[in-house]
């Protein structure tokens, strides 16, 4: 069986796919952060193969990460500034009185 692989750009993500990747990010930004702390290792996949960075060598990654973060962030608030009125998934829309 061989895997097809379609090229597709980010119209078809939503606001919830955008925060999953923003969460993503975070998680990456806690972890260079945590290694950083603890004076671990960092370890990363990289041009096909593992790459272990000591803490003071995370700081590019940490950099391309917070630029990622903020262009999910931007492009969060423009899809919800053209749908203001749509619940994000956690959100309860508002109760509505009975019909008569």
């Amino acid at each position: 069986m061989k895997t097809q692989i379609e090229d597709w750009d980010e119209s078809i993500l939503d606001v919830e796919d955008y925060k999953a990747e923003r969460a993503l990010q975070g998680a990456v930004l806690d972890a260079i952060h945590w290694a950083r702390r603890c004076g671990t290792d960092y370890v990363i996949w990289e041009d096909g193969r593992v790459k272990s960075l000591k803490p003071d060598e995370t700081g590019p990654y940490e950099k391309i990460a917070l630029e990622n973060l903020d262009r999910i962030n931007r492009k969060i608030a423009e899809l919800q500034a053209r749908s203001p009125g749509a619940p994000a998934l956690k959100e309860k829309p508002e109760p509505q009185a009975p019909p008569p």
